[in-house]
């Protein structure tokens, strides 16, 4: 595993009249407007990378890994191995440009391991039956025409993938499917369920089921249409329900199977919003950001829990509502097995202000163990100017009545305008339609991201802990002791036991630095440990890092997180004067010439981050004085230089907006 360390619900009730309606002063798409197909990708240009599988990003308390090192192409999918819920299998449009993007974890998504599939025309998508078998299908192409959804399967956790062969075959204009598997243990355990948008005609939505683990299916149905019909997803119940949704015009609508996906004879319209974004006519497409393509397409789950909510049905989806914003994400939910739907009553699931005009979109819906629900999305809400993107989740505990305070997931965010790809004249540029959250005991949302300027797929463990410091660094003199606040952050509802180790790098020539926690082991969250460093006398003056590394007993959840500790014969830094002064200052040592102490006296205007360093004739920085917020005033340091030969020496004081050098001179 490499590891980077980088510097660097309020639930609202519309009524029907309220919801249904579109922002008048945008651009609308005529009444018989029919949303173009999909299929339509330009595929940016494939490097190879060395075959590394994970790396871990530490910014901030939270941990991100990266998964995917050969950069993919957005349409990240991930699925849950039911019978091991630390096996997932992940994988995104790269795995139809190269065979370097289908990858598999075993620990829960701390490490992940790249495997190989074949070529495939997009749209990937990965399931779990209740056996433990992994599932990944995708579009193939053959005379430039979609004409097929090809099949593999896994039955060693995704490790390996044996090709089942073409799931069906017509002339072409096959789009965006989706497949899941029957995890019950009921008559159709095991079933296979695949739906697809069909623009060969007049555009419907069809569906098929494999009742042999993929080996044959059934010839495919509409379902829907001919009509204005696409985005399909399909989720099955604890009792064997199917339940097959689509956006179609401004619904969505969601049939039930109560045979196994003989036939469809419940449910209906579940879902009836505006697509987000603004229609941009030039290309025919609902639109945000600069002309990036978005969709109001629904995404399902259900829960199979044993909780209070078992059987609970949910829906997400963007859309844009009325006032000024274009995209929000709302959820609906049905607890008569898809009868019904609150429809005009839906839940805001990002809890950021109202009008503010940031985007929030592409949400996903898994409910886990505990009969959670969990949804993911992108969102803007942190950049003023609406650009900059990172991902977001929400966690609902009642059974989707409302939502816990959002989680920023993403630790970095990224200008999709960066990495979104052109898809050629009269066309919206591309960053996915689609993205997924999957998870019993650790949940992972996977997401594409452009952190790096590539298309590179990311993930975090939810719920999760952090580690940070209450000092970044701090400083001691040979004999001494210090400590230091580490901080426990959570990001949803975390509760579990995490035992917490530490070291010191490098490790001192002579003498030691020793390390002792206030509580090693932790199993209150949010919440904190002290440590305390002893610094034995001999111990070489000097930069060391303290590594602080926090480890879940079932060695699910490990994060480590650093901090600087300076051993000087600094005594400290004093603020000398309350006065606040009124430029930046450093003064001339006193006494100058000195043996083996003087005082370094300097003035700050304002609270700011400062460096005070001391640095020999030949540049080298052989003293940290201070480092990191200091508040304004006037301030003195004590600078012991006993250990240090007579000659000349600068110190030098860094601040955001100013920097000054003196000379000193060192006299034994």
């Amino acid at each position: 595993m490499k590891t980077n360390f980088l510097v660097v619900i309020v639930s609202l009730f519309f009524s029907q009249t309220i919801f249904s309606q579109i922002d008048p002063d945008q651009i609308q798409p005529p009444a018989d407007f029919i949303q173009k197909p999909l299929v339509k990708k330009v595929y940016p240009p494939f490097k190879q990378v060395p075959s590394e599988t994970d790396a871990v990003v530490s910014v901030g308390p939270f941990d991100n890994i990266e998964v995917t090192l050969s950069p993919g192409f957005a349409e990240t999918t991930i699925a849950v191995n039911p019978r091991d819920p630390l096996n997932f299998v992940a994988t995104d449009n790269g795995s139809v440009m190269s065979s370097l993007n289908m990858y598999y974890t075993t620990d829960g998504g701390r490490n992940w391991t790249r495997t190989s599939t074949f070529f495939n025309a997009g749209d990937p998508v990965v399931c779990f039956d209740s056996l433990g078998n992994a599932y990944y299908c995708a579009m193939r192409q053959s005379g430039g025409q979609i004409v097929t959804i090809r099949v593999y399967k896994s039955t060693n956790k995704g490790a390996n993938w044996v090709n089942l062969g073409d799931a069906f075959v017509q002339s072409g204009g096959v789009d965006k499917e989706w497949m899941v598997a029957d995890q019950t243990g009921g008559p159709y355990s095991n079933n296979l369920y695949m739906s697809y948008s069909d623009f060969s005609q007049p555009v419907r939505i069809r569906f098929l089921r494999s009742t042999d683990q993929g080996i044959t299916w059934s010839t495919p149905v509409t379902i829907f249409g001919p009509g204005n019909a696409q985005g399909s997803n399909i989720a099955v119940g604890p009792d064997g329900r199917v339940y097959l949704a689509w956006r179609g015009g401004s619904e969505s609508f969601c049939k039930v199977s109560t045979n196994g996906g003989v036939s469809f004879d419940l449910g209906g319209i579940a879902g009836s919003y505006s697509d987000p974004g603004t229609f941009n006519s030039s290309v025919g497409r609902y639109v945000l950001k600069n002309n990036i393509r978005v969709n109001g397409f629904p995404m399902l789950a259900c829960d199979l829990s044993n909780g209070p909510h078992r059987g609970n049905v949910y829906m997400v989806y963007g859309t844009n509502p009325p006032g000024p914003d274009v995209a929000d994400i709302f959820m609906v939910r049905s607890t008569d097995g898809g009868v019904s739907w609150n429809t005009f009553s839906p839940v805001r699931v990002n809890d950021d202000a109202f009008g503010n005009l940031r985007d929030q979109w592409m949400p996903d819906v898994c409910v886990d163990n505990n009969g959670w629900v969990w949804v993911m999305w992108y969102d803007s809400r942190n950049d003023p100017n609406n650009l900059l993107t990172e991902t977001y989740c929400a966690v609902s505990t009642d059974g989707g009545v409302s939502f816990q305070a959002n989680i920023k997931v993403s630790n970095q965010p990224f200008n999709p305008n960066s990495v979104a790809v052109g898809q050629g004249s009269g066309e919206a540029k591309y960053l996915g339609d689609y993205q997924e959250i999957s998870g019993k005991s650790v949940v992972l949302p996977y997401w594409t991201d452009g952190r790096f300027n590539t298309l590179d797929a990311f993930t975090a463990q939810l719920p999760d802990f952090g580690i940070q410091f209450s000092k970044s660094s701090d400083s001691v003199a040979p004999g001494g002791q210090k400590s230091n606040t580490v901080q426990l952050p959570v990001m949803g509802p975390y509760s579990g036991t995490v035992n917490f180790t530490a070291n010191v790098t490098p490790v001192p020539s002579s003498g030691t630095i020793g390390l002792t926690f206030s509580q090693s082991t932790v199993s209150t969250f949010p919440g904190s440990t002290e440590i305390a460093y002893q610094v034995s006398g001999d111990v070489p003056l000097g930069n060391y890092t303290i590594n602080v590394t926090g480890t879940e007993n079932n060695n699910v959840r490990i994060h480590t997180r650093s901090f600087q500790l300076v051993v000087t014969n600094t005594v400290g830094v004093h603020q000398t004067e309350t006065e606040i002064p009124e430029e930046y200052s450093l003064y001339q040592n006193f006494p100058n010439p000195f043996n083996p102490t003087t005082e370094i006296k300097f003035s700050l205007p304002v609270d700011t981050k400062i460096s005070l360093k001391v640095f020999d004739v030949l540049g080298n920085d052989i003293y940290e004085l201070a480092e990191g917020f200091m508040k304004s005033g006037n301030h003195s340091i004590i600078f012991d230089a006993s250990r240090l030969p007579s000659g000349v020496y600068f110190y030098s004081l860094r601040t955001e907006g100013f920097v000054s050098t003196r000379r000193m001179l060192l006299v034994k």
